[in-house]
Formats: structure tokens, sequence, C-alpha cells
């Protein structure tokens, strides 16, 4: 076997045992109790019909995203085993097809070190990870929802590559399987069908008016992309749900959902935009004909940047003594003044601040590891400005394909975002198929041959260092912090199940402390939660669930 495709399985193997541990700590919670029900009678999941019973349910009552709901309800009936090893593999084919699309190939198993920096970034950047990728009613909705769409926009991405190769071959036998997928990718989530739909019919269009021809399984795909998205906006459902979360509410709010979405997105991409930019400004370089030299020695805001991380290791390991001041003064100083006093907002307020030094601490690592990378490759303020004014955007994307290709994923996944101004909200998960576009667009320019000739390998070995120390951090927060959170949980599930033996119908539960912690690749929700202590009850036959406060 090639000594590459030997790695590549090994850190294949690698990242789904991490994901199937991690699924197998998480507990079953919130929206997981009304799914693990015919919806909304009540009535638990005891048959494969009563699985189609309650998606036709669903589709006429809340939504039409029928595809991922009947999945979720699948599986929920098969039961939780069958839901943690389909998931991991689902987040291993997603770094897979997120690997072909950068390099645009199928090639990835000789790539190791590209797969890896794939599933690296897509586990530190997707947006609210636990909630999307782990969470069994949210990793159905977007992660299982993005491969099918991501499998089936490949064949056209690699049919255009390299002036159209491939466009004449006919292929006959694709015609339905593209239109099968097509109609998976198109019945998705809103954002991602309405983007799909776009690329195919957008590729085919392309197709033929640049090279006078337009093969049959790109017309059958887009057009079943097209069904697809008929089939999931159509959906009494869902002007059933808008009419709940989206009244009243003016093109102003939506505007300003926007905002806020890709805000937060841009947060939660912060090692993928440092990426981007360094290649970037390598690209400058070299259209400027400038040698990469290291810098000097460390400049005055890198020292302080890293007198602040030791002070945030320092109180992080210490109690958290600096979050807590910092908690409090902000209480007496905003939100008491503000009027911002309710018990559930103090929690959720307090519960913010319990993960700020771990956050801060994640920031500041990227930051002081990009700064040492900049030294090394001598990107110094002086030589920055310098190619800046030599060498145009212009010039860049003109001269270097990969810079166009990431361009344009970037450029994807902005108007993958844009598309839920139509939403009556824009939570920071729905922009998980836009992160993993950012992803693809640092990673083809990772890939290109050109801009790897001056990257150095001190460079190389920064980034390195900085990948496991960033995976070593986050990850072992994740399951430590998952398996207190699932233990806990198990416990409640235990004094369900006595007080139910011995007839009561009204349980207490003292607080889960630490949720939604570790960077968000926790999510849980309390008890005490309306949609999490509803369908709880409905489930579990209870009259009352108290949270102590």
């Amino acid at each position: 076997m090639h000594a590459d495709t030997l790695r590549t399985g090994l850190i294949a193997g690698a990242v789904f045992l991490f994901m199937l541990t991690l699924n197998h700590l998480m507990p079953v919670h919130r929206d997981d109790y009304d799914y693990s029900m015919v919806w909304k009678t009540g009535a638990h999941l005891a048959s494969f019909s009563d699985v189609c019973a309650s998606g036709v349910q669903h589709y006429l009552l809340h939504g039409g995203r029928t595809v991922t709901v009947f999945c979720l309800q699948l599986f929920l009936w098969l039961g939780k085993t069958a839901f943690d090893i389909a998931n991991a593999l689902m987040f291993l084919a997603l770094v897979i097809l997120v690997t072909m699309h950068a390099r645009r190939t199928l090639a990835f198993w000789n790539a190791p070190y590209r797969f890896a920096a794939a599933a690296l970034l897509l586990w530190l950047t997707l947006p609210h990870f636990g909630e999307v990728a782990v969470w069994k009613s949210g990793s159905t909705v977007y992660l299982w929802s993005a491969v099918p769409a991501f499998l089936f926009l490949l064949p056209y991405n690699l049919a255009l590559k390299n002036a159209g190769t491939g466009i004449g071959v006919r292929r006959t036998w694709a015609i339905l399987p593209m239109l099968l997928l097509g109609v998976l990718g198109g019945w998705s989530i809103e954002n991602l069908a309405v983007t799909v739909v776009a690329v195919a019919c957008g590729a085919s269009l392309y197709a033929r008016r640049r090279y006078g021809t337009c093969p049959a399984w790109m017309t059958a795909g887009a057009f079943g992309a097209l069904l697809g998205l008929v089939g999931l906006v159509a959906a009494p459902g869902n002007y059933v749900r808008y009419d709940v979360q989206g009244a009243g509410k003016g093109i102003l709010a939506h505007i300003g959902n926007q905002f806020a979405g890709q805000g937060e997105m841009l947060l939660y991409l912060l090692p993928v935009l440092l990426l981007i930019l360094t290649a970037w400004r390598l690209y400058r370089r070299i259209e400027a004909h400038m040698d990469v030299s290291p810098a000097g020695r460390t400049g005055a805001g890198t020292m302080v940047l890293a007198a602040v991380l030791v002070l945030l290791t320092l109180s992080y390991f210490t109690g958290g003594w600096l979050a807590s001041a910092l908690r409090d003064l902000i209480i007496s100083g905003v939100l008491t003044p503000l009027g911002f006093t309710k018990p559930k907002t103090m929690h959720l307020f307090a519960n913010l601040m319990s993960g700020f030094e771990e956050m801060a601490i994640y920031w500041l690592t990227i930051l002081l590891f990009y700064a040492r990378v900049k030294r090394q490759l001598g990107l110094t303020a002086a030589a920055v400005r310098t190619a800046a004014t030599r060498v145009p955007i212009s010039a860049v994307l003109r001269r270097h394909p990969a810079a166009r290709y990431a361009a344009f994923l970037m450029l994807l996944a902005v108007c993958n975002n844009l598309v839920m101004l139509a939403a009556p909200t824009f939570p920071g998960r729905a922009a998980f198929s836009s992160a993993a576009m950012f992803v693809a667009a640092a990673l083809a320019l990772l890939n290109d041959p050109v801009r790897k000739a001056m990257f150095t390998n001190a460079a190389r070995r920064t980034l390195c260092a900085a990948a496991l120390l960033l995976f070593a951090y986050t990850g072992t927060a994740a399951l430590l912090i998952t398996q207190e959170m699932g233990a806990a949980d198990a416990a409640r599930i235990a004094q369900i199940e006595n007080a139910r033996a011995r007839g009561e119908t009204v349980v207490h539960f003292p607080r889960i402390e630490r949720t939604n912690r570790a960077l968000r690749h926790i999510y849980y929700e309390d008890w005490d939660n309306t949609v999490t202590k509803e369908g709880a009850m409905e489930y579990f036959g209870l009259t009352d669930i108290v949270v102590e406060k």
C-alpha cells in the first residue's frame, strides 16, 4: 500500500473514532424527544410505518425538510447506537467531499495532510459544532443536508475543471443518479438548497454557452435539484411555522439578521480567514518578485498578546478568577442598569462567561501562531504594503487559477448566507454550509503548488504545531465536558424511570451547570428550556419537570 494512502486511512480512522466517541457520549435531548414520537400525536415511534406517517404530519404542520426529518426519525427508531455510527460516517464523508472539492479531484487518498487539514478546520470553524454535527436533531438538518449537496455538486466541479474537460462525454448512465442526487441536494436546508439549484443551473448554462454542449446528466441534475427545492418550499408546514416565527418582522429585522449571522460565522472562521489572508499575501509577493526572508525579532504587540494569554491561562487553571471579575463587572455596570436581570438571562450570561477564558485562550493562541508564521514568511507590514502597491487584486486573480477558484467559493458562501434574508431568523448554525465552503477555499489555496513553493519548512512546522495544540485543547475539552454532561443526563433518565415506577409524574432536577462549552463543540439545553421540557414531559408521560434555579 502506498504510504500516503496508508496515512490517509489512519487519519480517516482517527476522525471516525473521535466523532463516534463524541456522539456516543452525547445524550438524547431537546427536539430529539419530539422527533422520537409520531409528530404531534404523543405516540412513540414503533415501526417504519410510524416514521413515514410522522414525516407526512411534519410536512403538513411544521416544515418541508422531509428528507432530513425522515433520516432523523428513522435512526431514532433504530436506536442511538445506529445513529452514532451513521453520524460519525457522515462527518467523515463531509471531510472527504470538502477535500475533493478543494483539490478538484476524486483522489483524496494521496493527500493525507490536506485531508487532515480539512478535518481539523471543519472541527474548528463549523459554527456551533455540537449543535450541527453531534446533536441528533441538528446534525441531520445541517450535516446530513450538506453531504448529499456537496456530493451532487462534485461532478459539475470536476467537469468544468481544466477548460471543460469531460463536458463532451455523454455518460448516459449518470442521468438517473444525478437526477436523484439533485432531488436530495435541493430538498435539504433552505439556503443550501437555493445555492445548489443556482450552481447546477449556472454550470449547465455555462457549459452550453462556453463549450457549445451540455451533457444530459447536467440538465437532469439541475432539474432534480429544482424539483427538490419545490418540494422543500411548497410544504404547507412552512407557512404555519412562518406565521408563528416571522409575523410582524419587517425588512430591517431581516437585514439585521444578516449582520448577526454573517458576523458570527466570521468569528468562527478566524483560523481559515488567516490562512486565506496569508496565502493571498504570498501570491502578491510572488507577482511582485519579492524574496521570502524571515523577519526580525518579535514585535511589542505579539509580546502583549503572549502576556495576556499567560494571564488567561493562569486564571483558567486556578478557578477562573479573571472571568468571574469581568462577569461581575458587566452585570453591575451594563446588564443591571439596562434592566436585563431576569434569572434566565443571568444564567445564560453566566454560562457564556464560564466559557470566556477558554474562548479567549483559543483566539489568542491562533493569533500568536499567525504572528509567528508571518515572521517566518517575512510578511512584515512594510513588505505587505510594498506588494499591495505593486500588484493589484486583478493581477493575482488573472494569473492564479487557485486564487480565482477560492474567490468563487468565498463569494458563493456569502451568497449562500444571503438567502437567509427570506428567513425570519438567521441562527449561527445556518452558516454551516457557508463555513464548509470557506474551508474548501482555504484548502484550495494551500494545495496550489505555486503558493506551496514559498511556504518555508519553518512555517509548515509552526502550522503543524498549531494544529496539534488546538485540537488537543478543544478535542479534550469537548470529550470531558460531554462525558460529564451525558452522565448528568443519564442520572435524570434513571430518576424519571424510578419516579414513574412509583406512579409519580413530577420530577425535580439539579441544574447542569456546564453546557454549550468548549467553543460550542458542546450543545445541551437544560430541561427548563420550553422545547426540552415539553418534549420530555410528553415522551416520558410527566406532568411537570422542575429544574432548580
